[in-house]
């Protein structure tokens, strides 16, 4: 009974392996400069042993993702203290709602920035060299990801209509990717090799204040307009 239960551990320890060095060689060369190889190298197994665990480099790479975006889930559900439909359920307060949409972009900006860079430099390669991955990636994580974000959203700004949730939910995501996708850029003005400590709080804490701000300006529009029709009525 001991043998295969030692067998296992090992086969275990080695798809781990080939899973981690897989990511590496992923961000560093993309999908299509990948080759089962060199991650085979990298893990220090044999390529027949590559090929045995996943079959092909395109299931390999799926699982690489799959990995890291369980990562994020697991990240979001500690943060935010369980999945987002039981914190939505009952009608909680505004204050639990900014909390959860602040772990939310927290969690976010952690995954991005945080000192593995494996995650983030995927997303950006798949966001603009797209592999045969990317309606899987979207399909499996980024929609449901997007949809519980709206949910938040519309839960804190129960006035807008779908289209402008939609809207508000990409503006977030936009100002949280901005510090990944222009953070060579940014290191550069800010004098910087690399964002300071406390850098990841503080963003989070601008860009839910930058987001709030935004949605009660939006709520606020419908009204603004019935106004500006009957000033403009009582001038002709």
């Amino acid at each position: 009974m001991a043998a295969p239960a030692v067998a296992n551990r090992r086969s275990e320890r080695t798809r781990a392996r080939l899973i981690e060095a897989a990511g590496r060689v992923f961000a560093s060369r993309g999908y299509r400069g990948a080759t089962m190889r060199e991650i085979a190298d990298r893990a220090r197994v044999n390529l027949a042993a590559a090929h045995y665990h996943f079959g092909s480099k395109q299931d390999l790479y799926r699982e690489v993702l799959r990995e890291h975006f369980e990562r994020l889930e697991a990240r979001l559900a500690d943060d935010e203290g369980g999945p987002v439909d039981e914190r939505l359920a009952g009608r909680p307060a505004r204050a639990a709602l900014v909390e959860l949409l602040r772990a939310r972009i927290r969690a976010l900006l952690h995954t991005l920035l945080g000192a593995d860079d494996v995650h983030s430099t995927l997303v950006m390669r798949e966001m603009v060299d797209p592999s045969e991955a990317l309606p899987f990636l979207v399909r499996q994580w980024i929609d449901p990801l997007r949809r519980d974000t709206e949910r938040i959203v519309a839960a804190l700004a129960p006035r807008l209509d779908a289209g402008a949730v939609e809207r508000a939910t990409r503006s977030i995501v936009g100002q949280v990717f901005f510090y990944r996708s222009h953070r060579a850029a940014l290191l550069l003005i800010m004098g910087r090799t690399a964002y300071p400590r406390g850098f990841v709080e503080a963003t989070s804490d601008h860009v839910l204040a930058f987001t709030l701000g935004g949605l009660a300006e939006l709520e606020l529009r419908p009204s603004r307009g019935v106004a500006r029709s009957r000033r403009s009525g009582r001038t002709r």
